[in-house]
């Protein structure tokens, strides 16, 4: 088979008699020699089925065979035996080995208690609640102080608390809520302004403003296309259909306060407009801290996003994409406040589980989760008992009378924390006289003609000389300035010392922001259903953003109509992209006079991406001399 001469191109869009058997020998490799495991080889596998299924129509569907009477293979190569016996024998190693690890731990809601007020010790999100809500009282967004690296940092942090808190309370997979878009939201912002005006105010909801709410449609939840195409949605039309509500009670889970936060950020801060239908709502962002409004996140990224988070509050275990559901999921049914937890209908009806999923799904979500906790005996040995088998999810345990051991105990403790109390309170007073002595030490050298009446008795002890006072006005002034923490004598100030105080953490940057809006879309593009155009299709794809631009990717101006400006200075992280979209233009319209057959032929290294179209264009622009190469 290696001889084939068809065998080199059995991975392409269109499959050839050697793409079974050279896909079955890729699948062995990745499965036997590179030991990944059964769940990465049937990613494989379905990338490959997906890829050729739309290649050419129908033709490419089905079980893989030849057609003898049209002389063509047909069919999916992915459905021949050969496949099917790789995958089986990986399944079968991976049992004989103890299987794959894939079950994720339910991410409670200590946890995301406990995430959110990580989030809030990385990044100060205060500042980025004090600049919306200058913005929605009048202010422009130029007027307010933020740099580049600020808002990237901003930026990350308020994404991921939006989707975490969505997952959690819309119960939502990984790919149905990386797909969710704008035009998914029914927002009336003329109402629920006020409601987040009052809340960034600090201020309590009226009875009203608790009863506002938006919608959110989940068009990608499982099993909706089946219902769309047995005909069930006319019978049920508010499937899939969410209202969120305020719940100031409940910061960390408060899906309709980030939810909003977070829209309001990208409007404000990165695209300077209204949010279009199309825009995803957690829309990928480039290393450079420019987001690209019809590129979703990835599933890898939100993976980063949880390891990320349970890493820093320090919650061991294993934590997948799923976890939020499984969170949202058991909370609501036994872990919320006695009063408010959800019948078994009501959360049939919220996850979107099918009708014939009440015994298996529900079970392995709720019960058997239930049941672990209440068999859980590992603190038996706790000076409190705190048994969980006595009651639905240890409820017993909030209203049972407290033993005479247990009030012991809490006197204790009380008594424990008055005396600390007395103690803090006699460091505190000598921590001030402390400070009164150094305060009157800095002003008897500040001017020494000066007599003190009141002087402390320390003061006239003490001999140890103040350091030399610092010329700020000869020091130079860095481009990137951390200020450390003063000493204790810096902070005191008199009527000859008119220093500034500034914060111990201020990082002063001079990274000016780019202008809102503008993207180079990536290649290959994106389509909505989560699949990318074939890499043969980018150079295509970049002569339709030069010429044309492309609306859906936030690329509303083409590229030949752009600015200076728009890629230099402020915006000079769109530079390199430029200047490799124009390398390709130039030679596609100048050398072969935007003749697509000429040009193809010319590079037919167009059909393996553009980045190799890129290096063969350099390659020939550096033998005509009309680039110099940066290796001579």
């Amino acid at each position: 088979m290696y001889e084939d001469p068809a065998f080199k191109d059995a991975f392409e869009d269109i499959p050839n008699r050697c793409s079974n058997k050279a896909l079955a020998l890729y699948m062995s490799l990745k499965g036997f020699h590179k030991n990944l495991s059964k769940t990465t080889i049937e990613s494989i596998r379905s990338a490959f089925k997906k890829m050729w299924e739309l290649s050419n129509g129908d033709t490419y569907r089905g079980k893989w065979h030849f057609d003898k009477a049209k002389q063509r293979w047909e069919g999916n190569p992915t459905d021949s035996a050969d496949v099917y016996d790789v995958l089986s024998s990986i399944k079968h190693k991976a049992s004989a080995e103890g299987g794959d690890r894939t079950h994720s731990m339910a991410m409670m809601k200590d946890y995301m208690d406990w995430a959110f007020q990580w989030h809030q010790a990385a990044c100060s999100l205060d500042i980025a609640l004090q600049m919306i809500q200058k913005v929605m009282n009048g202010a422009r967004p130029s007027d307010i102080c933020l740099d580049l690296e600020m808002r990237t940092k901003l930026t990350r942090h308020l994404k991921q608390i939006a989707f975490a808190l969505n997952g959690w309370t819309l119960w939502t997979r990984c790919f149905e809520l990386v797909k969710l878009q704008r035009k998914d939201i029914s927002l009336d912002t003329t109402v629920l302004d006020g409601v987040l005006k009052t809340y960034l105010a600090n201020e309590t909801l009226t009875l009203s403003e608790r009863t506002s709410n938006f919608e959110i449609f989940l068009a990608n939840r499982k099993g909706w296309q089946k219902k769309v195409d047995k005909g069930q949605w006319e019978a049920d039309l508010r499937s899939n259909h969410y209202k969120i509500y305020p719940r100031p009670d409940a910061p960390a889970c408060n899906s309709f306060f980030w939810t909003m936060i977070w829209i309001k950020w990208l409007k404000t801060f990165h695209y300077g407009r209204t949010l279009q239908p199309n825009d995803f709502l957690f829309p990928a962002m480039s290393a450079n801290g420019v987001v690209h409004p019809g590129q979703p996140i990835s599933h890898d990224t939100v993976q980063k996003w949880i390891n990320e988070s349970t890493t820093g509050v320090g919650i061991r275990g294993n934590f997948s994409t799923h976890c939020f559901r499984q969170g949202g999921a058991q909370y609501w049914f036994m872990f919320a406040p006695v009063g408010q937890r959800w019948t078994l209908a009501k959360v049939h009806w919220w996850g979107g589980w099918a009708d014939g999923e009440h015994c298996d799904m529900l079970v392995r979500y709720l019960l058997d989760e239930l049941h672990t906790y209440e068999t859980d005996y590992s603190n038996v040995l706790a000076p409190i008992s705190c048994s969980t088998d006595a009651s639905l999810a240890g409820e017993h345990a909030l209203t049972r009378p407290a033993s005479t051991e247990e009030l012991h105990m809490v006197h204790a403790s009380v008594a424990a924390d008055v005396n600390g109390l007395r103690n803090d309170m006699h460091s505190l007073t000598s921590v001030v006289m402390q400070a009164a002595c150094s305060t009157a030490i800095a002003l008897q050298h500040l001017d020494s003609s000066y007599r003190f009446t009141n002087v402390p008795e320390c003061v006239s002890r003490t001999t140890t000389p103040l350091p030399p006072p610092v010329d700020t006005a000869k020091q130079p002034l860095s481009r990137s300035l951390v200020v450390s923490p003063m000493p204790a004598a810096a902070l005191s100030t008199s009527s000859t010392s008119r220093r500034p105080q500034v914060p111990a953490t201020t990082s002063i940057s001079w990274q000016k922001l780019p202008t809102p809006g503008l993207v180079i879309p990536w290649v290959p593009v994106a389509r909505p259903n989560g699949t990318s155009s074939p890499k043969n299709k980018s150079w295509k794809e970049i002569v339709e953003h030069w010429l044309v631009g492309d609306r859906d990717q936030g690329l509303t101006t083409p590229l030949k109509d752009w600015l200076r400006e728009w890629y230099q200075g402020a915006n000079r992280r769109f530079m390199s992209k430029y200047h490799q979209r124009v390398t390709i233009m130039l030679e596609f319209i100048n050398q072969y006079e935007s003749n697509k057959a000429r040009f193809l032929a010319a590079y037919p290294e167009a059909k393996l991406g553009h980045t190799q179209l890129l290096k063969a264009v350099n390659k020939a622009c550096t033998a005509r001399g009309d680039r110099i190469s940066c290796n001579k």
